[in-house]
């Protein structure tokens, strides 16, 4: 069984109607099954829909899933409303957001969208992430640890995908490698614009149960960030596994 994936950072607002077409002729081209977008904004003194809302006007995903849950400041408008938003080919069976632990010093609410989708009669569970900026101090990797923690908590094991806002995963390696495989085999870039000079932060986490076929991200242009899109494969006839934990 088949299934792609493809994230992105949406960069809220900023050159919209510069960048959608571009956002839009890459994920034509690549037709994900499941599309995940970071930094998705309502905005309304700019439009009554989030950016993932508006593109998929175009896109016609027949399932959807936004999270506008954070407040935060902006120098351009009185309220910023952002959050996580997913797009499906497959039905939604259910999805759940929990509110992660912030840190002293970290501006930001955190949130982790768990959504479970149906593929023919098997549910595969994703994970879907925006970690804290870790410029100066690494909030990201204490809230990796908690995401990690909750889904052992729940026996569950899920592909995470999304901004991890972690230039190393494989140094955090030690939380996941015992069920988890990382993208981080496939060397590539997902933050050319950083002003230290290229990175990458996104990354897809898989169920070692599970294997990937494909990584490739999209050209520059689309937003601050590339688009990174996964391929994987999982086991016929196999929900997403249960954590042994």
């Amino acid at each position: 069984m088949k299934l792609t994936l493809t994230t992105l950072n949406l960069q809220g607002f900023e050159h919209w109607d510069e960048r959608s077409p571009k956002i839009l002729k890459y994920l034509k081209e690549v037709d994900a099954d499941v599309i995940l977008f970071q930094e998705a904004v309502f905005l309304p003194s700019v439009s009554p829909h989030n950016q993932a809302q508006l593109l998929n006007q175009d896109l016609n995903y027949p399932y959807q899933v936004s999270t506008i849950s954070r407040l935060q400041s902006s120098p351009e408008h009185q309220i910023y409303r952002e959050g996580l938003a997913l797009i499906s080919k497959y039905h939604i069976r259910s999805s759940d957001t929990l509110i992660l632990k912030k840190a002293e010093g970290d501006q930001h609410n955190r949130i982790l969208q768990l959504v479970d989708i149906w593929i023919g009669d098997h549910i595969v569970r994703i994970g879907h992430v925006h970690f804290s900026i870790t410029d100066v101090v690494d909030y990201a990797t204490p809230q990796l640890e908690e995401t990690l923690s909750i889904l052992k908590a729940r026996h569950e094991k899920r592909i995470l995908i999304g901004d991890f806002n972690l230039s190393h995963l494989e140094d955090t390696s030690d939380l996941w490698k015992d069920e988890y495989i990382a993208s981080t085999h496939t060397p590539y870039i997902t933050y050319p614009s950083w002003h230290e000079g290229p990175k990458r932060t996104d990354y897809a986490l898989i169920p070692k149960e599970y294997s990937f076929d494909s990584i490739t991200v999209s050209e520059d242009g689309l937003s601050d960030h590339r688009a990174l899109t996964v391929a994987i494969t999982l086991p016929d006839g196999q929900s997403t596994p249960q954590s042994h934990e």
